[in-house]
């Protein structure tokens, strides 16, 4: 007999395990399928959650309401695993010349921008509203929690799995009254919804040590991450394409900032999925009415997922419209 369930997840990146969370916290029944790809855009992503964001230094998309529940968020899934996984750290912000002290004074005449700067001086600029998550334990933690309640399986999607009857999709072995699928670049293997114009994102990061500590995170066009006593993460990088164009580069970037020798021991590599105006993808197919989708988070997937999980929710669940600035529907013609 095919059980049956609210939800089905396909994928378990940073979508799917928030969706899941989001889920389970609203008491509704839900299964986790995932093909446990290596490439998957968890394995480079350093989990930063910033509000401030791209070269031009602008503030992030939707800053407050994003934010708004991020923290709280992370701290309800970190009671239930037992295991630490956010930690708040401001964001120093080194300047490269006067032109960038002088960039950021302009800034400061915006309200918004004065909400989220702790101090400046002629050297840096120090930023809250920050820290990160620690993604690998998120993921690795959620996996092992839904397993203990039999809401995990591996399982890789194609389309033989995949049945349409009465304008519902179902898969084979398994039911439930919503399908959402979080499979990041995947997506584009599958016949649902692989005619959005997904981008194709590299990453990489590296795992150092050096006898060294600092308690906020270093944002001067690469990030420096202090995790643990004697370990620092640096990253992550972000390239258009699928090529693996390596880290030696930003090591060498991160030794210069420090003016240390950072001791390399791990790299990791990653491809994100990316929407082309760089805004998340959420919404219902435009034929089957059962099938959903959360996508495109990118380099925010962190600070964005709670935001993402939470509106498919209330769309599905309360018949409440998706900002139009996420919505799918702002790519069907």
């Amino acid at each position: 007999m095919v059980k049956k369930y609210d939800y089905i997840i396909i994928g378990q990146g940073i979508a799917g395990s928030t969706l899941a969370w989001n889920l389970y916290f609203k008491n509704k029944t839900f299964l986790i399928l995932d093909s446990e790809n290596n490439n998957s855009a968890s394995k480079a992503a350093l989990g930063i959650y910033n509000p401030i964001t791209g070269r031009r230094k602008a503030l992030t998309w939707n800053l407050h309401k994003v934010f708004k529940g991020l923290e709280k968020f992370y701290t309800r899934v970190e009671k239930n695993i037992g295991i630490k996984i956010l930690f708040k750290k401001d964001i120093h912000r080194p300047f490269k010349n006067n032109t960038d002290w002088n960039d950021w004074n302009i800034r400061l005449s915006n309200q918004n921008f004065q909400k989220i700067v702790k101090s400046i001086d002629d050297k840096k600029v120090i930023t809250k509203m920050s820290g990160y998550v620690n993604v690998k334990k998120y993921l690795t933690q959620t996996r092992k929690y839904f397993k203990s309640k039999n809401r995990y399986y591996k399982y890789k999607l194609n389309d033989k799995n995949i049945v349409i009857k009465n304008n519902e999709i179902r898969l084979n072995g398994y039911y439930a009254k919503h399908i959402v699928m979080c499979m990041g670049i995947d997506q584009k293997k599958i016949n649902f919804f692989n005619k959005l114009d997904i981008k194709e994102v590299s990453g990489n990061s590296v795992l150092t040590e050096l006898d060294y500590s600092l308690n906020y995170i270093i944002n001067k066009k690469i990030s420096i991450i202090n995790t643990s006593k004697n370990k620092f993460y640096i990253g992550s990088t972000y390239h258009n394409g699928s090529e693996d164009i390596g880290y030696i580069k930003m090591l060498d970037e991160a030794r210069n900032i420090l003016n240390k020798h950072l001791i390399f021991k791990k790299s990791f590599f990653g491809i994100r999925s990316a929407s082309k105006d760089r805004r998340p993808i959420i919404g219902r197919h435009s034929r089957i009415k059962n099938l959903y989708i959360i996508n495109g988070l990118g380099s925010k997937g962190i600070s964005q997922a709670p935001y993402c999980s939470d509106k498919l929710f209330n769309y599905i669940e309360n018949n409440k419209e998706i900002n139009k600035e996420i919505n799918i529907k702002r790519f069907i013609k």
